[in-house]
């Protein structure tokens, strides 16, 4: 994912939502040839370190790393860990960093709920199965509902998927996720979220199902 307005979140802002969810792992941010590891556990950075810096040094630069793309690896562990050391993720970002940290840490969301549709949306979008590239779930209305109970728009038959999991809402800006407050979460790309953006490649995850979404332009008359 790439740092732009259409992205689920930045790196600065998965990174807050990893320290809510007391994740572990490495958050590899990245940009041409620069590239910081960033390695996260109970909501403390333990180790950090680039191409060029190390430690504090390192994590400032990859949070100040305009357009930058990151990957998330759950449960990686730092190469040395005899050089750990403990940085508390949200007073770290309220010192260096750049987002509303205040609004974020407060409610863990990147926006205020579904925006009212100023125009329609450009695009079909759907869903495919990891694994089952010859499958595609097309979004046929603007606001589609995915979970285990049978009324769902789309069901999944699954103990791990909540009745109402979450809810997909196609938007002038793009394809909105809410989690419908589901028993294990909804995951995007490994992280843990409430809400946001979806872009085309980005893997959404529901229990053991893994569905890439995906886009193509409508047709358009003169």
């Amino acid at each position: 994912m790439t740092s732009t307005d259409d992205q689920l979140f930045s790196p600065e802002e998965a990174l807050i939502r990893l320290a809510q969810n007391r994740e572990q792992g490495c958050l590899t941010v990245f940009k041409g040839h620069e590239l910081v590891k960033i390695y996260v556990r109970d909501s403390y950075i333990i180790s950090a370190s680039g191409v060029s810096r190390e430690g504090a040094e390192a994590i400032e630069h990859a949070l100040h790393l305009t357009e930058s793309s990151y990957l998330w690896q759950r449960g990686a562990q730092p190469p040395h860990p005899d050089k750990n050391f403990k940085l508390l993720i949200k007073e770290f970002i309220l010192k260096h960093g750049n987002v509303n940290q205040p609004k974020l840490a407060e409610t863990g969301r990147l926006t205020s709920g579904i925006e009212k549709k100023g125009s329609e949306s450009k695009y079909k979008y759907y869903l495919v199965p990891e694994g089952q590239p010859t499958i595609k779930h097309v979004l046929t209305k603007a606001a589609t509902v995915l979970g285990r109970d049978n009324s769902s728009d789309l069901v999944i038959d699954h103990f791990d998927v909540s009745r109402r999991h979450c809810l997909l809402d196609i938007q002038a800006r793009g394809l909105f996720v809410l989690d419908l407050d589901s028993t294990n979460g909804t995951y995007v790309n490994g992280i843990l979220i409430r809400d946001g953006y979806l872009n085309p490649g980005d893997r959404l995850e529901l229990g053991p199902f893994r569905l890439i979404v995906n886009r193509e332009a409508l047709e358009t008359t003169v």
